[in-house]
């Protein structure tokens, strides 16, 4: 109930420190509350986390990203860029560039089977959401696979893992949030922090499409998987915000 209260700006800053400061924070699902601050919200909105942040605790996120001794590069070196970019709202796209990065994607992705290569974090991390969409457009039409399937498909490294989550973020966080729902709730017990966040944070972005993309992916429901691995007021605050399914 205090994430869903407290304000946005500062809820995600007090999830980042918190982040960092966790001694696990080489596991995935940490590094993605880094992942979704940059990358699901609005630009304005990181914006507003990074002046929440230094109001809070002093000191600024990219310094805490830098300085985190449980991040090693290239890891480091995205999540830096990320928190740091501002990224023009525009819907004006050069189609010219998106061909460019798209052929720039493939050659680190395919061909070097290098996803955390310089060029890959500059064009994810400073591009638009609108000239991103396009370049991933064209990188489906002129190679055959969506590029989040190929960053999949040569690497398995964490750093993949996290680039893959970034892209989601930036251009259809629907599918993020979805997973982060379906990881928490999977294994022994549940994580409830990851939850809880994936849920109050995908119910400001668009909770409608994370009902439709879990449906399809996962073959059953965000609201039979959250009553089956929930109780409570807990399981009907969570179901409040996920809204009916039919």
């Amino acid at each position: 109930m205090v994430l869903w209260t407290i304000d946005p700006a500062e809820r995600d800053a007090r999830l980042a420190n918190q982040a960092l400061g966790d001694r696990r924070m080489m596991d995935d699902q940490h590094a993605w509350v880094l992942v979704e601050v940059a990358c699901a919200s609005a630009p304005d909105h990181l914006i507003a986390v990074r002046r929440a942040y230094r109001s809070l605790f002093g000191c600024s996120l990219e310094e805490d990203v830098a300085a985190c001794p449980a991040l090693q590069d290239p890891l480091r070196k995205l999540l830096v860029s990320l928190v740091r970019s501002y990224r023009c709202e525009t819907e004006r796209v050069d189609e010219d560039v998106a061909r460019m990065e798209a052929a720039q994607l493939a050659e680190a992705i395919r061909k070097r089977r290098q996803p955390h290569g310089d060029e890959v974090a500059r064009i994810v991390s400073t591009r638009s959401k609108h000239q991103l969409r396009a370049t991933f457009q064209l990188y489906k039409q002129e190679h055959g696979t969506d590029v989040d399937e190929d960053i999949t498909k040569h690497s398995s490294s964490q750093f993949a893992k996290i680039l893959r989550s970034a892209v989601w973020c930036l251009t259809s966080p629907e599918k993020h949030f979805a997973e982060a729902i379906r990881y928490s709730i999977l294994g022994f017990g549940t994580d409830e922090d990851t939850l809880t966040r994936a849920i109050i944070s995908g119910s400001e972005i668009g909770m409608n499409k994370i009902k439709e993309e879990y449906k399809v992916r996962f073959k059953t429901t965000v609201t039979s998987d959250v009553v089956g691995d929930t109780s409570g007021y807990y399981k009907d605050f969570l179901l409040t915000l996920v809204g009916s399914e039919d």
